[in-house]
C-alpha cells in the first residue's frame, strides 16, 4: 500500500530520532519536509540562517551502515577506539551461501532478512522510512497490465529491464536455492518480489565501500566497488546534479558537508555523479527534464568480419591494458558510444566542435564504417585509439559520410519516438510521467546532434565567409520552431558553433557537390558548354532508357539511382578527358583532382574490354552502352571536341577504348563514384527535424566529392 505524504514525512522524522539515538545528528540549520514534486527532502529551515560552506548538515555513527560487513561479523583494529565491529543484528546467512553469491548478492539477501524481522530488527526505523515496492518506479517495476511497458518502447530502457531483470532474476535462483538446499530457516520468506525490492533499494541509494575506508584498511586495495554500502538517513537526500558537496568519512562516523553556502528554504541535495537520464531511471525511477549531465548511448555491433572488426581486434592485440576494462564478457562485439547535451560538464573547452557532441570514439569508429578502400589503408592505431586519418588530401570525405551516418541515425530516432509516443495518449501514472521525460529528453538531445552535424555538413557543401557564419547559423536558426528548440537553447548551440574550432577546416568547406552544381569548378568560358551537353546527355539516356533500381523513385528524380550516377560519371569522364588532353583548360583544383583520381585508380586498359564484377551494374552499364554506340545524336556532345581533343565517334563505333565515354571509361567511372561519392545523404535535415514524425522516407541524395587543395 502506498504511503501517504504525512506517513512518509513521519518515518522519516522517527529515522531522525533512530539515528540521533545512536550518536547521529542533523545539522541544526536543516530539516526533511515533503512538497508534490521533490517528494520527502532535506532542507535548509525556512527561518533559519543559510547553511554556510562547510557546514556538516548530517553525521551518522559507523555501526549504523549496512553492508556486506555486517553480514559477515566484521570486526576491524583501528588504531585509536580498538575494534570496530558491524554487527549481523539477527541475520545469519550461511557461509557456504557467503562464499559462493558474493559481496554483492550477499548484501541483497542481508537486507531481505532484516526486512523480514520487522520491528525486531536492529535497522527497522530506517528500512520503514524506505520506499515499498509499490513506491519504487525503476522500469523494472513497470507493469504490463497498468501499460506501462508501452512506455518503453523504442527507448534503450527497454532493452535494459530485460537485461537487468534476467541477470538479478539468475542471481536471485542460485541464491535462494543454496538457501532451500541448506534447509536455511524461514528461506520461504526471500521471495523473489523481496529480492527485487531489495536490489533495487541498494542499486538506488547504496555508496561504496570507500566511506568505510578508514575503518576496514585492506578496502585500500581490494574489492572497493564490489561491496555497497547503505547510509541510513544520508541517503534520504535527493539527487541534485552538479551539487556542492563532499563526503566526509572517518573512523567513527560519515557526514555530508555543503562546499556552497544554501539559503533559507533550498533543498539541500545530494550530487550522485555526472548520470544521465537512462542512468537514473534505471537505478534510481526517475527522470530531470533538461537534465545538464544528459548523453544518450549509442552501440555499435561490429559483424566478425566487418573491417571496424578487425581493427578493433589489431588495435585489442596491440594495447591489450587500454581495453581489458572497456569490454565486459557479454559484449558480442558491441562496443558503446556517446551523443552529449550541450550542458554535459565533462567536456573539455579545448574539445573540436564535433567531439563536444559526438565522443571521439563514436565519430573513430563511424570514420572505418564508413571508409572507402583508399581511406581504410589511411587507418592510426595507437594507444588512445583507432582512427581514418583525415590530415591529408582528400580526407575530409570521411568526416562527412561519418556526420550524415550519425544524422540518419539520430532523426531516424527522432521518428520513432515521436511516432510511438504519439500513440500512448497522456501519463497515467508517475511511472510514465518519467517515462514521458525520459523521451522528450531524448528527443530533444537528438534534435540539438541534428543541427550541429547539420552545421558541419552544410559547411561541407558550402564555402563560408568569415563574417557571414552567423548571419547563415542565424538563418538555420530561424527555420526551427521554438517547441524544437527554445530561445535559451538557441542561444547556447550558436554559442558552442562559433565559439569552437571545427574538424572540418576553412579550406576543406565547399567540397560535397550536386551535379547541378559541379559546372562552377569550371571555367567560366566552358560552363554553359558542359552544362548543356552533359544535361542533354543525361535526358537523352533517361528518355531511352527505362530503369527500375528497386526505390521506387521517381524517373525525373536527378538526385539518386542509376540515371544520377550515369551524369556524375559522364562529368567525371569529361574533367579526366579535358586533363589528359590540354591540363591548362582546367583550373588547379580540377587538376590536382585528376591526377588524385588517376592515380588512385588506375586508367582502363586499351586492349581488353572491362567488366563489372556486380551484375546489376554491369546489366545497366550496358544499356548505357549500347544506347551511346548505337543511338546518341552526335551533335549532343560536338561542342566538347575543343576541349577532349577527339571528335565524337560515329554511331556503331563509340565503343573504343581511347574515347572518354568509351565502355572501359565509363566503368572506371562507375568505380571511382562508388568510393568518392557520399550515398545517400540527408538532404535536408532541418526540414526532417520539423516534418519528419509525419512518417515518411527520409529525402536523400548522392553528392560527388570533389576535394580542394
Amino acid at each position: 500500500m502506498t504511503r501517504t505524504a504525512d506517513q512518509n514525512l513521519h518515518a522519516h522524522v522517527n529515522l531522525e530520532q533512530w539515528v540521533t539515538q545512536h550518536g547521529g545528528r542533523l545539522d541544526d540549520t536543516v530539516q526533511f519536509a515533503h512538497d508534490a514534486q521533490r517528494g520527502v527532502h532535506l532542507q535548509v529551515k525556512p527561518a533559519a540562517a543559510a547553511a554556510t560552506r562547510g557546514t556538516c548538515v548530517m553525521k551518522i555513527p559507523i555501526e549504523l551502515t549496512m553492508s556486506y560487513f555486517n553480514a559477515i561479523d566484521y570486526s576491524s583494529p583501528t588504531a585509536k577506539d580498538g575494534a570496530r565491529s558491524f554487527r549481523s543484528h539477527g541475520v545469519t546467512l550461511p557461509k557456504k551461501l557467503i562464499e559462493t553469491i558474493g559481496p554483492e548478492e550477499t548484501t541483497a539477501f542481508f537486507l531481505m532478512g532484516q526486512y523480514l524481522l520487522q520491528e525486531h530488527g536492529f535497522w527497522y526505523p530506517y528500512i520503514r522510512s524506505l520506499p515499498g515496492k509499490e513506491e519504487l518506479t525503476t522500469p523494472l517495476f513497470f507493469r504490463e497490465e497498468e501499460g506501462d511497458l508501452e512506455w518503453l518502447g523504442m527507448t534503450s530502457l527497454a532493452a535494459s529491464r530485460e537485461r537487468r531483470l534476467a541477470i538479478w532474476r539468475g542471481n536471485y535462483e542460485r541464491g535462494y536455492t543454496m538457501l532451500k538446499e541448506l534447509g536455511f530457516e524461514g528461506v520461504e520468506g526471500y521471495t523473489w518480489d523481496l529480492y527485487l525490492w531489495a536490489s533495487t533499494i541498494i542499486s538506488s541509494r547504496a555508496f561504496t565501500a570507500k566511506v568505510l575506508a578508514s575503518v576496514i584498511p585492506e578496502l585500500k586495495n581490494a574489492e572497493v566497488d564490489r561491496v555497497s554500502v547503505l547510509l541510513p538517513l544520508i541517503d534520504a537526500t535527493n539527487h541534485k546534479p552538479l551539487s556542492k558537496v563532499e563526503w566526509r568519512a572517518g573512523t567513527d562516523s560519515i557526514g555530508l558537508v555543503v562546499m556552497s553556502d544554501v539559503a533559507a528554504g533550498e533543498e539541500v541535495g545530494n550530487n550522485y555523479g555526472p548520470r544521465n537520464n537512462e542512468q537514473l531511471m534505471m537505478n534510481y525511477g526517475f527522470c530531470i527534464p533538461d537534465n545538464p549531465c544528459e548523453y544518450r548511448v549509442v552501440s555499435l555491433r561490429a559483424p566478425l568480419d566487418s573491417p571496424l572488426a578487425q581493427i578493433k581486434a589489431q588495435y585489442e592485440q596491440h594495447f591489450p591494458k587500454s581495453t581489458s576494462n572497456k569490454q565486459s564478457a557479454d559484449s558480442s562485439q558491441e562496443d558503446k558510444y556517446y551523443v552529449f547535451s550541450l550542458s554535459y560538464p565533462l567536456i573539455d573547452s579545448s574539445q573540436p566542435l564535433e567531439y563536444s557532441i559526438f565522443s571521439p570514439d563514436l565519430l573513430h569508429a563511424l570514420s572505418v564504417i564508413v571508409a572507402n578502400d583508399r581511406e581504410l589503408e589511411t587507418v592510426t592505431i595507437d594507444e588512445s585509439g583507432f582512427q581514418v586519418s583525415q590530415n591529408q588530401y582528400a580526407g575530409s570525405r570521411n568526416l562527412f559520410a561519418s556526420l550524415n551516418q550519425i544524422v540518419i541515425e539520430l532523426l531516424s530516432y527522432i521518428q520513432r519516438l515521436e511516432v510511438s509516443g504519439s500513440r500512448l495518449g497522456e501519463p497515467r501514472n508517475l511511472k510514465q510521467m518519467f517515462a514521458k521525460q525520459f523521451r522528450g529528453s531524448h528527443i530533444s538531445l537528438s534534435w540539438t546532434a541534428v543541427f550541429v552535424a547539420n552545421w558541419t555538413l552544410m559547411r561541407s557543401r558550402r564555402a563560408l565567409e568569415e563574417g557571414e557564419r552567423e548571419a547563415v547559423l542565424d538563418g538555420l536558426l530561424s527555420r526551427i520552431p521554438s517547441h524544437i528548440i527554445d530561445g535559451e537553447k538557441r542561444g547556447k548551440i550558436k554559442e558552442r558553433i562559433l565559439g569552437r574550432k571545427s574538424l572540418l577546416s576553412d579550406h576543406q568547406s565547399g567540397e560535397l557537390f550536386r551535379f547541378e552544381d559541379l559546372f562552377q569548378l569550371l571555367p567560366p568560358s566552358f560552363q554553359d558548354i558542359a552544362r548543356k551537353c552533359l544535361k542533354a546527355l543525361a535526358t537523352s539516356t533517361k528518355e531511352a532508357i527505362a530503369i527500375d533500381d528497386g526505390t521506387g523513385s521517381n524517373p525525373e528524380n536527378t538526385a539518386s539511382g542509376p540515371h544520377a550516377q550515369f551524369a556524375y560519371a559522364a562529368f567525371i569522364n569529361l574533367i579526366i578527358a579535358i586533363h589528359r588532353h590540354s591540363p591548362s583548360h582546367l583550373p588547379s583544383r580540377l587538376n590536382t583532382w585528376s591526377k588524385f583520381l588517376l592515380n588512385t585508380y588506375p586508367s582502363p586498359p586499351n586492349d581488353v574490354a572491362w567488366t563489372l564484377p556486380d551484375e546489376t551494374d554491369e546489366t545497366i552499364l550496358s544499356a548505357f552502352d549500347s544506347f551511346i554506340n548505337d543511338h546518341l545524336p552526335g551533335e549532343v556532345l560536338t561542342l566538347l571536341t575543343p576541349w577532349v581533343g577527339t571528335s565524337v565517334p560515329t554511331q556503331g563505333e563509340r565503343d573504343v577504348s581511347d574515347w572518354w565515354l568509351s565502355p572501359n571509361w565509363l566503368r572506371w567511372a562507375w568505380l571511382v563514384l562508388e568510393q568518392e561519392m557520399i550515398m545517400n545523404v540527408v538532404d535536408d535535415p532541418l526540414a526532417e527535424m520539423v516534418d519528419g514524425s509525419n512518417g515518411g522516407r527520409m529525402k536523400m541524395r548522392n553528392f560527388l566529392y570533389v576535394p580542394r587543395e
